[in-house]
């Protein structure tokens, strides 16, 4: 029971990410619907994901100690996109999915999925589908499902919303425990869920709230809620805490839950510093003489400095203006060494100055001025 936990905390894969890492500990509460048992206890959870050149995966792994029992589960996720035409990507995934314990039956889930979909700006739709074989203790268990969503939002917000047409197959258990398998049954239901994404230079917040309607089910509508929110308390440390009400997830075998959560994440940016990274400043030096102006455009940032040799390695910081961040410098014709820094994230060469060495073994800037 402890996996379905697991899995609504461990799998997914986050979008528009680059590069990221976590691990979180904490202690969770969780219920179970089918037969009111509690679960409680230390929990901890690891993610690695990647997003690069048209290639992306995800690989999570998690676990539940409780009362000299322990329940542990694994994700691996892989894909490509590829542009068709202009604001069309296609894209095609894998998942293994595999749970195992003391205190839970043992499962295992290979899927498949693939979407297309269009983007122009902020906004975007997609539609697809997937298809998955579970094994657990009725033997092999076929899925399918059809997909659908759209999204629109920001830099600091984002808003989505998924429509699922899911076909699976259930098992029937009975006791006390819920111990004995008596059978399975098909399943055929619809989700519908919105998604909101919120965050600042130091904190985010993810809520998703939506209903399932399910026609064999004894409620033919079942109410879905999460919400997640972390507040950074240094540069790689944050404090989370989450609850949800999920239902039964029929594919993966996972069991419906109440659960609450506190804990600590490592290893993770604050959001400010993931949005400095994906940035791109383009430095500009206008106008002749001594006193030249420095520009640098960057879209959605609040605080822009810059140091290069012709401000001695100090920092200064640019004032906005009408097509950027703007300040004063004596810049001589020639070959210059500069950083910029966006939102107090790292120092870092624009995107239009190559980087070389400097003296010290970092990077820096090449910046030509005529």
């Amino acid at each position: 029971m402890i996996g379905g936990l697991l899995m609504l905390s461990c799998v997914g894969r986050p979008l528009g990410a680059q590069r990221h890492s976590a691990l979180e500990v904490g202690f969770t509460a969780v219920q179970f619907s089918d037969d009111s048992s509690v679960v409680l206890g230390p929990s901890v959870g690891w993610t690695s994901a990647v997003d690069r050149g048209g290639l992306f995966g995800e690989i999570t792994a998690g676990g539940i100690g409780t009362f000299g029992a322990a329940t542990g589960s694994a994700s691996a996720v892989g894909g490509a996109r590829a542009a068709l035409v202009r604001g069309i990507v296609v894209e095609t995934a894998g998942e293994l999915f595999g749970i195992a314990g003391s205190s839970t039956r043992s499962a295992g889930t290979a899927s498949a999925s693939g979407r297309v979909i269009h983007a122009s700006g902020r906004t975007g739709i997609w539609a697809g589908g997937s298809a998955a074989m579970s094994r657990r203790e009725a033997g092999n268990m076929p899925a399918a499902a059809l997909e659908g969503g759209a999204w629109v939002g920001g830099p600091r917000a984002r808003v989505s919303a998924l429509l699922t047409e899911q076909r699976a197959t259930g098992q029937l258990f009975v006791g006390e425990q819920r111990q004995y398998l008596i059978g399975t049954v098909p399943v055929r239901y619809a989700e519908a869920s919105v998604v909101l994404h919120l965050e600042n230079d130091l904190a985010s917040l993810d809520v998703s709230g939506g209903a399932r309607r399910d026609p064999d089910a004894a409620s033919l509508f079942e109410p879905t809620f999460s919400a997640t929110a972390a507040v950074w308390r240094s540069s790689s440390r944050a404090l989370t805490f989450s609850v949800s009400h999920q239902p039964a997830d029929f594919v993966r075998g996972a069991d419906a839950a109440r659960s609450i959560a506190i804990g600590m994440r490592f290893f993770q940016r604050p959001p400010a510093s993931i949005r400095a990274e994906r940035a791109s400043p383009i430095v500009e030096v206008i106008g002749v003489g001594d006193a030249r102006v420095v520009r640098v455009r960057v879209a959605d940032a609040r605080r822009v400095e810059l140091m290069a040799d012709f401000t001695d390695w100090q920092p200064i910081a640019l004032t906005r203006g009408a097509t950027g961040f703007e300040g004063s410098a004596p810049v001589a014709a020639g070959s210059h060494r500069v950083l910029v820094r966006i939102d107090g994230a790292e120092w870092r060469p624009a995107a239009n100055t190559p980087a070389v060495n400097d003296d010290l073994g970092g990077r820096v800037g090449l910046l030509v001025v005529p």
